[in-house]
Formats: C-alpha cells, sequence, structure tokens
C-alpha cells in the first residue's frame, strides 16, 4: 500500500536531515607530530584524510610564523666572527651565505678583514646581515655589551620551519668556540682608548710575535732572576698545575725598579711562556687601559689570562678618586675572587703608587728589579760577547767595574771592547775574540764617561746668554703688563671717585 502524500512528504523531510546532519558533522581534531621520512604519506591508525589535511594546514600556518633568535657568545666579536666563518663552511661548504634582498636591488653579504696571526695573516669573515641557504629570513651579527666588555652576537628573524637551522648554527658556533678561539692561547697588544683617552669605538687586538724571543737575554743577578722566574714565569708555564697543588690562578705582580734594567724584557719573555703554555697574554700600552684590559680578559681566562701594564704609577699615584678604586677593586679581586688572572704591572717610580695599591692580598709579590750586581755583569757580557768571549776568560775585574750598570750600558762596552781589541792586535790581525784586557779598557771608558755625566747632574749649570736674554725679555713683559692692568685699575678708580 502506497504512503500517502503528505506521510511522503514527512519521510523525505527525514532522511534530508539526517544527511545534513551527516554531512555537517565535524571530524574530531587531532594533533599528531609530522615527519618526514620515506617517500610515503603515512598517516596514523584512525586518521581520516580529513583530520589530516587540517593538521597539515594548522601546521603550515606555524610554520609561516615570523620568529626572533638571538645568542650572546661572550668572546670578542672579531673572534666570534671567525668563529662563525668557520661554522658556516662546515655546514654549507662556504661562507658566508647569500646576497639580502632589498627595494634597491640584492646586497652582498658583507665582509670585514681581521687579523688572524703575528705574520700579517688576515681573514675575511661575514660581518652584518645576511641570508643563508634553505633558511627563510635573515641572520645578522654584531656587538652586545656584556659586563662591560664587548661579545659577539648574533639575530636572526625567521620563519619557524628555519628555527632549527638556526638553533643548530648557534649550537655549532658554542662547541667551535671552545677549542677554535683565535685569541686564546696567544699574545695579543690590544689598545682601547685613543692617545687622549677617549674610548675607541672597538678595541684593536694585534698579535705579537714570540717564537723569536730569547729568553737568555733576560738577566738579572741571582735573587732577582729567582724571585721572578717563582712569582710570573713558574705559574705561567705551570698553570695548570696551581690548582691541582690548592693554589690560586689569580694574582698580581709589580715589577718596580730603574728605567732600562729589563722589566719589559720580562714581560716579552712571559709573553712567550704563556703562547707555549696555551696562556693568554695581554699586552696593554697605556696604564688607563688597565680597566679596560682586564674586561677583555675575562672572555679569555681559561686556563689564564696575563695582563702586563706598564708604568702603573701614571694612574695610580695622587690621591685616591673614584677611578683609582675601581682599578684597585677589579685587581683586588672583589668581583673576581675565582678569576684567572694574572696581572703584572711595572713602575720606575715605587715611591710614587699610591699605598692602597701594594698592601699585602691586593699584590702578591712585589719585586725590586734592580740593576745587575757584578755576578750578572758577568753573564750579561757573555750573552752580549756569545762566541767572541772564551769560557776561561776572565770577566771578574769587569764585573766589578760594571756593577749596577743597565744591561744596555753593558752591551754598549762589549761592542766598545772590539775597537780595544784592535788597538791590541798586531796590525792585519783580525778581531775574532775579546780579551780580558780588551773588555777593562772598554769597561773603564764607560766608567769615566758615566763619572762626568754624574758629575755634571749634580751641578748646576749657569744658563747660556740666551736664556739670559729671554729670561730677561720675559721679566720686562710681564713687568709691562703688570703696569699696565694696575694703571687702568687706577682710572677706574678715578671715575669711581
Amino acid at each position: 500500500m502506497g504512503l500517502s502524500k503528505g506521510a511522503e512528504d514527512a519521510v523525505k523531510n527525514v532522511i534530508a536531515e539526517q544527511l545534513r546532519t551527516l554531512m555537517n558533522a565535524k571530524e574530531p581534531i587531532i594533533e599528531s607530530e609530522i615527519v618526514h621520512t620515506g617517500d610515503k604519506l603515512i598517516l596514523p591508525q584512525g586518521v581520516s584524510l580529513t583530520q589530516a589535511k587540517a593538521l597539515i594546514e594548522r601546521r603550515i600556518d606555524y610554520e609561516n610564523e615570523t620568529v626572533a633568535l638571538a645568542e650572546s657568545f661572550d668572546v670578542f666579536p672579531w673572534d666570534g666572527a671567525h668563529a662563525l666563518n668557520e661554522v658556516l663552511i662546515e655546514m654549507y661548504g662556504w661562507a658566508p651565505a647569500t646576497a639580502t634582498p632589498g627595494f634597491w636591488g640584492d646586497t652582498p653579504p658583507q665582509l670585514h678583514q681581521i687579523d688572524v696571526g703575528p705574520n700579517g695573516e688576515k681573514k675575511s669573515v661575514p660581518w652584518g646581515m645576511f641570508n643563508l641557504p634553505n633558511v627563510k629570513g635573515d641572520v645578522e651579527c654584531g656587538v652586545d655589551k656584556k659586563e662591560g666588555r664587548f661579545v659577539f652576537r648574533i639575530n636572526a628573524t625567521v620563519k619557524r620551519e628555519s628555527e632549527p637551522a638556526v638553533l643548530k648554527l648557534f649550537a655549532k658556533l658554542r662547541e667551535y668556540l671552545k677549542t677554535g678561539s683565535i685569541y686564546r692561547g696567544k699574545a695579543i697588544r690590544v689598545r682601547f682608548r685613543d692617545e687622549s683617552g677617549k674610548v675607541l669605538p672597538m678595541p684593536e687586538p694585534k698579535f705579537m710575535k714570540t717564537d723569536d724571543i730569547d729568553e737568555s737575554q733576560l738577566v738579572y743577578s741571582r735573587v732577582v732572576q729567582s724571585t721572578i722566574e717563582t712569582n710570573l714565569f713558574t705559574p705561567i708555564k705551570r698553570v695548570r698545575e696551581l690548582r691541582a697543588n690548592g693554589l690560586a690562578v689569580k694574582r698580581g705582580v709589580l715589577l718596580a725598579g730603574p728605567y732600562g734594567t729589563g722589566k719589559t724584557l720580562a714581560a716579552k719573555v712571559a709573553s712567550k711562556f704563556a703562547v707555549q703554555a696555551g696562556v693568554t697574554f695581554l699586552y696593554v700600552t697605556r696604564a688607563d687601559e688597565l680597566a679596560d684590559a682586564l674586561k677583555f680578559a675575562k672572555q679569555y681566562e681559561d686556563p689564564a689570562c696575563v695582563i702586563f701594564c706598564e708604568d702603573i704609577d701614571r694612574v695610580l699615584d695622587g690621591a685616591r678618586d673614584t677611578a683609582m678604586d675601581d682599578i684597585l677593586n677589579i685587581i683586588d679581586g672583589i668581583d673576581s675572587k675565582r678569576s684567572n688572572i694574572i696581572t703584572v704591572l711595572t713602575t720606575n717610580n715605587l715611591e710614587g703608587i699610591h699605598p692602597a695599591m701594594l698592601r699585602p692580598g691586593r699584590l702578591d709579590a712585589i719585586i725590586d728589579v734592580k740593576a745587575p750586581d757584578a755576578e750578572a755583569v758577568e753573564r750579561l757580557l757573555r750573552v752580549y760577547g756569545g762566541s767572541s768571549i772564551e769560557a776561561d776568560t776572565d770577566l771578574s775585574h769587569v764585573g766589578t767595574l760594571l756593577a749596577g750598570e743597565i744591561p744596555a750600558v753593558i752591551g754598549e762596552v762589549v761592542s766598545r771592547a772590539k775597537l780595544s781589541q784592535l788597538a791590541l792586535n798586531a796590525p792585519g790581525e783580525p778581531v775574532t775574540c775579546l780579551s780580558t784586557a780588551a773588555l777593562e779598557d772598554a769597561a773603564h771608558t764607560m766608567v769615566m764617561q758615566r763619572n762626568i755625566l754624574s758629575q755634571q747632574a749634580k751641578q748646576p749649570r749657569e744658563p747660556s746668554d740666551m736664556e739670559l736674554a729671554v729670561k730677561q725679555a720675559m721679566k720686562e713683559v710681564v713687568n709691562d703688563s703688570i703696569a699696565e692692568i694696575a694703571n687702568a685699575m687706577d682710572d677706574k678708580l678715578a671715575e669711581r671717585l
């Protein structure tokens, strides 16, 4: 029996409603990790195509988001740029990358030349903004500041899909810098300020040659030599043994003594020992750069960093002020008690240094670098004379004559002795060896010259006619000026009366 027209319409409406319900039913949202593997699109069991489509669309939206990544590396900027260059070569086979697109066209990667060795070796490293292959976005390297020192920094603004590549770059860079620093374990000279004392926009590290330094040239009296060996050279050469024996690496040494006694030469020898031991050596040419150098050294104090600064009395004399306190506090180790920094200072004027600098605990050793005694003079004569002075030549009297003279004077005596020896030799006989007589003759000549200079220095010198004339002219000018000022004041006073 057929349905009535009304019943048939009712059935159709019910069926249509059920179909609409089925068609509009939402599939449950699924979350699943997307892994690229093999050559097939594989879905988890029970995941429909509709669910997979929604998941992929959400992933596309996520990966198209822009993310900002940044990391600072506690090394000097040029050190970081060099490490970045090496890591990019390892990762991509070349460096630095591709050009950065812009409104006016593609900008080629910026390269900066840096020193990488003591013999003029240079290398071009990436700097500024650039792109990397298969990385969607920009990468930029530059400078950051940490605790007052310059450090290397990388910023990246990339799509999320490129985030793993950037994070991998950061990780490789951190790993490379553990052993690949161009400054750690090297001897460098750094300028932090210009001649007027103004801070430079960027410090200027320069490598120092140490392989040609002859430590045999360093000769002091036995006591001074032993003290320098114990307090300066041994901690550098055997830095890794200090901790094993419960000794602190951090120490301060002051070499005090007259000009020319060998304080700077001690620094050169120390630089050679430092490089041989894998210790960073930092030479500072200006005393007002010491605080800057101490901040820089914190980047390279593993296993240790030696700072050598000459003529420290230039900033540590006079009244105690804020600038002096800053230097004293850094040396004292208020905020770096566990640092591995060995600070070596020199002065030609020990009396001029503020007593606060000299107290025990701030300096571990104050070494009086005196001019060589008689025994040290004999050793210096043999150093300067070399093979021209035979092993059995008696130098005792020459040593006594020249005791207390600086090494440069002793070297000059050896040079003069060649003429004395020529006078002693028969005509035509070449000068191949220096005899005791020749050395004594040259020493006597030097002693006479030094005595004359010493006497002249003690006696007041009569001014020359020119000096007297200039002095009189200046006196007359000053007197005339004073008279003019007095007359003008009298005129004004008369006007008021």
